[in-house]
């Protein structure tokens, strides 16, 4: 037994070994860019990008692992023939994919992905790009590196040739299953996502860091949006009619007092499954939020904000990348190379001397959050693993709302200002498991917003009362809704209207705004109100512009929402769902417009 444990932890470590050795050939092979990085970075690409090698070494090990914990009982010299020819194997590929991912990095400016395969299809067009010199240079590499990691396999990983006992059995399968501890990137509660290895701004030292293995079946698994859920006209046709259509020549109106000796704080509090639904003076439930409902009255509320899509990615890729949901599961940030191309609304106030900082009480590589946080600018993140570990731990998702709002402020009164600090709740997401508080026992939905909404309004009573309140601007919002508490179905509008609310000393007026809008026009009109002037994201508008309309998505379809047009379209059944038609031309010319900017924008999600 001893030798068959030792034999699975020696394996285990090979692949290690070689992802290291594969981390040393990429920044050595691009040295002209890795130059420019500096010690500290060159540290951190191996320090963070270790748990992604680990990961890799993880899934290699698996089958090994179990030839290991059975055959060596049942066929010990043909499982090991089985794992040296699966090693070789194995070693060819990911050789190839190693020396490929290294070659390609400066010209693709990512690590290698399932966009290889577009260029396998034309094997001929991949010769002749790289010509004869560079394809024997290649050649040779593979078949050096190959072959010297497979002596190296020989050498050191000799396999006992003895029969294991039975005992050896539950023992190598309870190694073998602890693998998943390393593959998904700990204990934590996301899986491991890119995320987990961001730590600079600087996009190529955090693509350095990743594991070319790992980064390439990650991207395959996301490959599945490989072309346009919808086809309604031609893409130049699409895109004509969107450009032609969202003018931005308008005059908008300005809510924010501006003190030249003080400028604007920005707090932006980002609630979690918050419905306008639930929000008394939003048209919902007059009890559920009480202190929101009295802080409604005091600001700017927008009746008619929407949501682009159902998840807390979406949310965040909308709201503080300035892109929309699209028609599937995935979303930009879960691809890195298309996601530090997003808006990223929060580098304005960087850009104008503002300190930014995130709060956040949950696990902060959910979703590729830190990595979004980070190519926004924020130079300071907390999560759940700034707290106590008791804490941190009383629900499932991280720290409740009081300790988190309660950091939040202390931190506040110290900080350098300008700031743009967010702030960003976990306690109202599923399982709604609130501990020791029981306000409304027949809905434990109800009972998580309840709780939320006090802690919300604890914390607003407090920053009145303190020096910041004279120039702070805040803004409160929410990443999607829940179907709760109904009637809704998840294709009606209705379940994506959230509440918008700014508010603080900042605002010098209040009223109802009943402008359509969605999660992703607030950062572009944000920076509008502070007085700067900013390219708009092609897909997003003024909260103010006399253009009003909506988008929202799920992988059934799309959604819109205009003050004469409201409709579902199913792409699966092709039928529309109309909730509201005026039976215009304006209507007419409103559906053909939804139609272009759907397609226009998976056109461009794609490219």
């Amino acid at each position: 037994m001893k030798q068959s444990v030792l034999f699975f932890v020696k394996y285990y470590l090979f692949w290690i070994a070689f992802f290291l050795f594969f981390k040393i050939f990429f920044l050595l092979y691009n040295i002209s860019i890795v130059s420019e990085f500096g010690n500290s970075n060159i540290i951190g690409i191996f320090a963070r990008g270790f748990i992604m090698d680990i990961s890799a070494a993880g899934y290699l090990s698996l089958l090994p692992g179990l030839l290991i914990a059975i055959g060596f009982v049942f066929f010990p010299k043909l499982s090991q023939s089985i794992i040296k020819y699966y090693t070789l194997f194995i070693l060819i590929i990911v050789s190839i994919m190693g020396i490929s991912d290294a070659g390609l990095f400066e010209d693709w400016g990512s690590r290698i992905n399932a966009q290889i395969f577009l260029y396998l299809q034309n094997p001929k067009g991949m010769y002749s790009a790289m010509g004869l010199g560079k394809t024997i240079l290649l050649f040779s590499l593979w078949t050096a590196i190959s072959t010297t990691w497979f002596l190296v396999y020989k050498k050191t990983l000799k396999a006992p040739l003895k029969r294991s006992k039975w005992l050896s059995v539950p023992v190598l399968l309870f190694l073998t299953s602890s693998l998943i501890i390393p593959i998904r990137g700990g204990l934590n509660t996301s899986p491991l996502n890119h995320s987990n290895v961001y730590f600079s701004e600087n996009t190529q030292v955090n693509q350095s860091t990743y594991n070319y293995f790992w980064n390439f079946f990650y991207s395959l698994s996301k490959a599945q949006f490989n072309e346009n859920p919808v086809n309604y006209m031609s893409a130049n046709d699409a895109r004509e009619i969107v450009e032609n259509y969202i003018t931005h020549n308008e005059t908008y109106p300005s809510y924010i007092k501006h003190n030249s000796k003080h400028p604007t704080n920005v707090v932006f509090i980002l609630l979690e499954s918050f419905s306008s639904k639930i929000i008394g003076p939003a048209g919902g439930l007059t009890d559920a939020t009480p202190r929101l409902n009295e802080w409604c009255k005091r600001g700017v509320l927008f009746t008619n904000f929407y949501a682009t899509g159902n998840r807390s990615d979406k949310g965040m890729c909308a709201l503080v990348g300035g892109y929309p949901s699209v028609i599937n599961a995935t979303t930009v940030l879960a691809i890195p190379e298309k996601m530090h191309r997003l808006y990223y609304f929060p580098k304005q106030y960087k850009k104008h001397g503002y300190d930014l900082s995130f709060y956040y009480g949950g696990d902060i590589n959910f979703y590729n959050t830190r990595a979004a946080l980070i190519q926004s600018g924020f130079s300071s993140i907390i999560s759940d693993s700034d707290f106590p570990s008791g804490i941190a731990s009383l629900q499932k998702w991280g720290v409740p709302d009081h300790y988190l709002y309660e950091r939040f402020m202390n931190d506040l009164l110290t900080k350098k200002q300008p700031f743009f600090s967010m702030v960003y709740n976990i306690s109202s997401h599923e399982p709604f498991d609130i501990p020791n508080y029981h306000k409304i026992k027949n809905s434990k939905y109800l009972n998580s917003i309840a709780y939320s909404d006090s802690c919300l309004g604890v914390f607003l009573d407090k920053l009145e009362a303190s020096p910041l309140w004279e120039n702070t601007l805040v803004v409160i919002t929410s990443d999607h809704t829940d179907l709760q508490p109904g009637p809704t179905s998840i294709q009606e509008p209705e379940s994506y209207r959230i509440p918008l609310l700014w508010t603080g000393g900042a605002i010098d007026t209040s009223f109802v705004c009943e402008h359509i809008s969605m999660h992703n026009d607030l950062g572009p009109t944000l920076i509008q109100q502070m007085g700067w002037k900013d390219k708009m994201p092609k897909f997003s508008k003024n909260i103010f512009s006399s253009q009003q309309y909506a988008f929202y998505f799920r992988n059934t379809g799309w959604g819109f929402v205009s003050p004469s047009l409201v409709m579902f379209q199913n792409i699966n059944t092709k039928k529309s769902e109309i909730f509201l038609d005026e039976m215009t031309k304006k209507s007419d010319s409103l559906l053909i417009f939804a139609k272009s900017y759907v397609q226009y924008l998976h056109d461009d999600f794609l490219n």
